[in-house]
């Protein structure tokens, strides 16, 4: 019974530790790494352009009806390159003697008895296809959708069946150490001071609307006016916690609720599936 609780202990322990996102943007690079407990578990960034190397341009160039100056060659040189190019050369093979040609041979008359086909074997008759029996339909087979009908119908429950998770999620989701960056900066002040103040107030009211819904601690907000300079400069990160329990709970109810509303629709239909078959079906004969 001890083995037993410690195992449910640890196993508990494993369940509640957090998994923490961490991302980050800044300088046209980004960075994402997941942790759970003390192993980071994935790492990704954006990797650096390398450089375009363009070819060096020589100081002078040459243009049309410009001399270029070639240097005088020796004669005495010029003559043993010469010659240890003539001995460099592989002498020519003799020609090969002809071959005597050979008289046609005469071509004998085709015999019409070997051209003859032989008789055609009699055809066997092809065994008969078996009808497929049809497959009967159960619940995981409807999940497929066959019809545009269909396709709503499950994109109606599903929709449903999140509602519940993504309140449960709204919970259950913390962000630490959110940190924000950003500089305004236009080429007329008086346009820079009127889009500093909109993206304050529209950020800024954002935020107290998603605090409100989630748990939101901020180590840094800020929004710089550059009244100098002509760019929007950005600059973040922040810290996702969420627990496995948390998303196994969130799973599960997601599933049942699915479940509830999409089984008894499967059963409806394939009850009035059942009904149209037997008035389709032809009577037998007596």
């Amino acid at each position: 019974m001890t083995v037993l609780l410690i195992i449910l202990a640890v196993f508990a322990v494993i369940l509640l530790l957090p998994i923490r996102v961490k991302g980050g943007y800044g300088g046209g690079s980004w960075h994402v790494a997941a942790y759970y407990a003390f192993f980071r578990v994935l790492h990704k960034e954006s990797q650096e352009k390398p450089p375009v190397l363009h070819p060096p341009v020589p100081d002078e160039e040459i243009t049309e009806g410009q001399l270029v100056e070639i240097p005088p060659v020796d004669s005495v040189s010029a003559q043993n390159a010469a010659a240890a190019h003539i001995m460099s050369e592989p002498e020519p093979e003799p020609p090969k003697p002809e071959e005597p040609v050979k008289p046609e041979e005469t071509v004998k008359p085709e015999d019409p008895a070997q051209d003859a086909a032989p008789p055609e074997t009699a055809e066997q008759p092809a065994e008969e296809a078996k009808p497929e029996k049809p497959k009967k339909m159960n619940y995981f087979r409807w999940l497929k959708p066959h019809s545009l009908s269909d396709i709503m119908g499950l994109v109606e429950d599903g929709c449903a069946a999140l509602s519940p998770g993504v309140r449960s999620l709204t919970k259950h989701l913390r962000f630490r150490h959110v940190n924000l960056r950003l500089n305004v900066g236009t080429d007329d002040p008086m346009k820079t001071a009127k889009t500093y103040g909109m993206i304050c107030g529209a950020f800024f009211n954002l935020h107290a609307q998603l605090a409100s819904v989630f748990d939101i601690e901020a180590d840094s907000l800020r929004i710089l006016a550059d009244f100098e300079n002509e760019k929007f400069d950005f600059a973040g990160s922040m810290e996702i916690r969420v627990s496995p329990a948390a998303l196994i709970l969130i799973a599960l109810v997601v599933g049942f609720k699915f479940l509830f509303r999409s089984y008894p629709r499967y059963r409806r239909e394939k009850k009035e599936a059942k009904l149209i078959e037997q008035e389709t079906s032809p009577i037998p004969a007596e």
